[in-house]
């Protein structure tokens, strides 16, 4: 069996709320939530260990409540800027060319 123990929430909060809040921040947030309730269900269904599930779990706060806001906010431009470069050498023609 995979998953189901919670109705399969995880794409439920996916269709539902991931990628909808209208803030870049809070849509991450949601798709980490997303991951932990999709792997608390799979534990609870034996689809994966207790031990993948608790992983999930650190890392999970590891990002929201041991690094700062302005860290994580830091991170997110990195990634956006990254992104955003990315795209512009594929539009002219350098695909993904480091500088």
């Amino acid at each position: 069996m995979s998953g189901g123990s919670k109705n399969y929430i995880c794409y439920k909060i996916e269709a539902e709320l991931c990628g909808q809040m209208h803030d870049d921040e809070i849509n991450d947030l949601m798709e980490d939530i997303k991951k932990l309730a999709h792997d608390l269900e799979w534990w609870i269904s034996s689809d994966i260990s207790k031990e993948r599930y608790f992983e999930t779990v650190k890392e999970f706060k590891k990002k929201w409540f041991e690094s700062t806001r302005d860290e994580r906010l830091k991170d997110y431009v990195d990634r956006k800027t990254k992104e955003l470069r990315d795209d512009l050498y594929i539009l002219i023609g350098l695909k993904n060319r480091e500088m």
